[in-house]
């Protein structure tokens, strides 16, 4: 048996305020030592992520921004992925529209809905929104297949939506922005891919974890076998319920660590 994990970043791995994974250094000490594949999946983009996975000192498979595409190292675990498009040094599996044709609809529509996303903003505003780094808010302007935005009336949510689904766009709810991206993608089609590929890759069963806090990591969690849900700082936990859930019991890195550590206690002895 191969363990798996599919991890959120902002307010699960990562925490809400300070975007810290300190406190769970513990078990991705662990997950290292063992060798198990951590693989990041949020609506952060493919340069944020990079940044993350050196400072963790990982190189894994990646699936970033909703989704929207899947970044393998080249070689990554005889993964079956021959035939993909090669970029930079990854392979790739493109699922999300493209970014221009979303930066168009939202140009489109920007006045009625009074929309911004981060194309239409400075760094430093971007920084002061999330409270990252103006360097790392860099980072998370330079997008490929999704855009986060903020509406100045948020009860239009719903007929910009509809919009949106004309066009073969969607809007999903993060923890911190609403994303606009194509229809087809969402992370758990993502996970859907990265765990067929390595059952191929392998030939053996599959136990795959899952971790995230928000509505745009439902999918994620409904395609894992453990999926673990990770409440929010002073709203509590998403109102899901999904067969055999965890409900880590703190927010971000910490309640992130200690459920991890306990899953990988009681799946101690299977082969990765």
């Amino acid at each position: 048996m191969q363990v798996i994990i599919f991890t959120d970043l902002d307010g699960s791995l990562l925490n809400h305020e300070d975007y810290s994974f300190t406190e769970a250094m513990p078990s991705l000490d662990r997950i290292k030592q063992s060798g198990i594949p951590l693989i990041i999946t949020t609506s952060k983009t493919r340069r944020e992520v990079e940044l993350l996975q050196r400072e963790m000192g990982i190189r894994e498979p990646v699936i970033v921004e909703n989704g929207g595409g899947i970044f393998s190292p080249r070689g990554y675990r005889n993964l079956m992925m021959e035939s993909k498009e090669q970029k930079d040094d990854y392979t790739v599996i493109e699922i999300g529209t493209t970014y221009s044709k979303v930066r168009d609809f939202l140009k489109k529509i920007s006045l009625r809905f009074d929309i911004r996303g981060f194309g239409d903003m400075a760094p430093a505003e971007i920084a002061g929104l999330t409270g990252l780094t103006i360097e790392r808010a860099a980072l998370a302007k330079d997008r490929e297949f999704t855009e986060p935005f903020i509406m100045g009336r948020p009860d239009e949510i719903d007929s910009l939506s509809e919009l949106a689904a004309e066009e073969g766009l969607k809007v999903a709810r993060g923890g911190r922005f609403h994303h606009l991206m194509g229809v087809a993608q969402d992370k758990g089609k993502a996970v859907r891919i990265v765990c067929d590929l390595f059952r191929q890759s392998s030939g053996i069963e599959l136990t795959a974890i899952g971790l995230g806090d928000s509505e745009n990591d439902l999918a994620m969690l409904e395609q894992v076998g453990i999926p673990v849900l990770i409440p929010r700082p002073g709203k509590g936990y998403l109102d899901i319920r999904l067969p055999g859930m965890i409900w880590a019991k703190e927010a971000g890195a910490r309640g992130w660590n200690d459920v991890v550590l306990r899953l990988l206690d009681e799946l101690r002895g299977i082969t990765t």
